[in-house]
């Protein structure tokens, strides 16, 4: 796994580049496609945002904002969704991602594994703020934390976007940021 740079505007890089198979998944603002790379006949994820980025301003943010979560924040570790690239298309972003088999179900919870090495390899410099079994996926028996679209530095130097509430803690709920190195342990008890 070697992340690739993020480019600009990927005029028809999906239709060229991918061979979309199906939809495996979609949130309320992104939906995931499973894809044939054409060059390199891998499968990947690639994930696009349903709302179009209008202004240069904002679409560089966001290239700027994904690189930095993905390479900074949280590197490459095991049990983190491997991150390839990402590019604009139609004032669209899309996110070309490690494919992993599913997401956990709600009754495999209980087999909780090792979510937390995946936690501990972000908890020095960023918090998820948004693990829940659709955001945990599984790769060859290897669970995986993906989803970083609420990720923020635990130095509260990014903007702060909470996720999921049902899994949220009330602190965080009532927008008092001063833990948010703790928020996904207690969204990690909230999944048992």
């Amino acid at each position: 796994f070697h992340p690739a740079g993020i480019g600009g505007d990927g005029l028809f890089r999906y239709g060229t580049d991918f061979h979309e198979i199906e939809k495996i998944g979609y949130g309320n603002f992104n939906q995931v496609f499973k894809v044939l790379k054409r060059l390199d006949g891998c499968m990947y994820a690639v994930k696009h945002s349903m709302r179009q980025l209008h202004q240069d301003a904002e679409r560089k943010f966001n290239l700027i904002y994904y690189k930095l979560m993905f390479n900074t924040v949280t590197g490459y570790h095991e049990n983190i969704v491997g991150y390839y690239s990402s590019w604009f298309e139609n004032k669209q972003l899309y996110i070309q991602l490690e494919l992993c088999e599913h997401s956990l179900s709600l009754d495999r919870i209980p087999k909780l594994f090792t979510e937390r090495e995946a936690l501990e390899a972000m908890y020095q410099r960023s918090s998820h703020l948004d693990v829940k079994p659709e955001n945990i996926y599984v790769k060859h028996g290897v669970y995986k934390l993906g989803d970083f679209g609420c990720a923020t530095a635990v130095d509260k130097s990014w903007p702060i976007e909470e996720g999921d509430a049902r899994y949220m803690p009330q602190e965080i709920l009532n927008e008092n940021y001063e833990n948010l190195d703790k928020v996904d342990i207690f969204s990690s008890g909230a999944l048992l």
